[in-house]
């Protein structure tokens, strides 16, 4: 079961074992697999809320009310954000002092990748095999994982437990949290719309959703989750106009989570949401200003320290970025996200050898994360060592971790 993952213990990185879990899952794997495959095949059919859609097409032609609201639209909604600050919050960004090469083959993979997944459904896709199911209390189970820095087990067992409480709300925000950190955006949107299905009033699943949904290239959905995070905020939702739209209006939302951050200073939450607001109107500086002041808060929370990196590598400080994920992954060092991250900062510089270990790492920890195995090979080609393509095409882990140790 082992996946190259590390066990963080009692602050201490040990090795995960291969056996850890095989000892259950052979008692139980023949008795389960059956009702795993069933679940799975109803869940994967299952066609869930299609109002998004409609808020994404509604989003443009509601807002043509002068000078003003067209201009903001162009630059916010219909801003092409997709090749800079997106794709780095998720795991790259470039700004003016890229590496061109690798910046233009990233590009050409970022658009294939768009047009073949285009936006995200919510359709969650179980594993197959899954060990954990039938496991006695697979929640439990995944939250130790999780603590552990096991993500890749965390979701095994995080995905039996929702096929067993299926309206476990938690379970689900969890599950997607573990997606989420794992870079995998679409799983975890999937699995937060599942939690929001079960809440939805779950503050932390709004947000979480807003980010993810950034992450994902989709600015109007994650505008819209994080309007609603306002609205159902206990302290800050008499912030919110009564006649409030469900298509919020850029400007006005910005304005209101300033609002927020004055009432409630020390609110690391609210810092969030404006960084990310900042960093959709491509306001760099002021989304650095906001996240470095939600680390001073929550200097223990490696996901800020990640999106502090992101905003720094969009704002072309990249020694300050490369320094932001180091501290995240000094907090988790199985933060999949992280390593792919610090790998794609030194690419931007143009250090491809030093790009291909931090991707090699994210890989072997998360042998599913699609994109890091894409970055991987756009570096190995720039770094001249086509004699590596065809070991990371066949994802032989073993050979590449050989060639290049960090």
């Amino acid at each position: 079961m082992s996946r190259g993952e590390l066990i963080i213990e009692d602050n201490q990185v040990k090795e995960g074992l291969a056996s850890q879990s095989s000892g259950w899952a052979d008692e139980f794997q023949t008795q389960y697999k059956a009702n795993a495959n069933s679940w799975a095949d109803q869940f994967a059919r299952e066609e869930l809320s299609q109002g998004a859609d409609k808020w994404v097409s509604e989003f443009s032609s509601q807002h043509n009310q002068g000078a003003l609201n067209e201009s903001w639209v162009d630059e916010f909604s219909k801003l092409n954000v997709t090749d800079e600050w997106a794709e780095e919050f998720s795991g790259g960004g470039f700004g003016e002092s890229s590496a061109d090469p690798w910046v233009d083959e990233f590009q050409e993979h970022l658009s294939s990748f768009k047009q073949s997944s285009g936006a995200s459904r919510g359709v969650y896709v179980y594993s197959e095999n899954n060990p954990y199911v039938g496991h006695p209390n697979p929640m439990q189970e995944g939250q130790e994982l999780f603590r552990k820095g096991l993500l890749s087990e965390a979701v095994l067992a995080l995905e039996a437990e929702v096929l067993k409480n299926p309206d476990n709300a938690e379970g689900w925000r969890l599950l997607g949290i573990t997606h989420a950190e794992n870079d995998d955006d679409q799983q975890a949107i999937a699995a937060m719309m599942r939690a929001l299905e079960a809440n939805p009033t779950n503050l932390e699943v709004l947000l979480a959703l807003g980010v993810s949904h950034t992450n994902e290239l989709e600015q109007g959905e994650a505008l819209r989750y994080l309007y609603r995070w306002l609205q159902n905020h206990p302290k800050y939702g008499g912030l919110v106009p009564p006649q409030s739209t469900d298509s919020p209006y850029g400007p006005d939302v910005v304005r209101l989570f300033n609002d927020a951050a004055q009432m409630s200073p020390e609110d690391a939450d609210v810092h969030v949401v404006l960084g990310v607001l900042y960093n959709l109107s491509r306001e760099y500086d002021k989304a650095i200003t906001s996240f470095k002041t939600a680390v001073q808060l929550k200097p223990q929370d490696y996901s800020l320290w990640n999106k502090l990196g992101a905003t720094q590598a969009n704002s072309i400080q990249s020694a300050d970025a490369i320094l932001a994920y180091q501290q995240a992954l000094d907090l988790k060092p199985n933060y999949v996200r992280a390593w792919a991250n610090m790998g794609i900062s030194y690419a931007n510089q143009g250090l491809y050898e030093d790009s291909i270990r931090y991707y090699v790492r994210a890989v072997t920890m998360n042998p599913k994360a699609d994109n890091a195995w894409q970055y991987l090979r756009i570096s190995l080609g720039n770094a001249s060592r086509a004699d590596m393509i065809a070991a990371c095409d066949a994802r032989n882990l073993d050979a590449l971790q050989k060639e290049f140790p960090l």
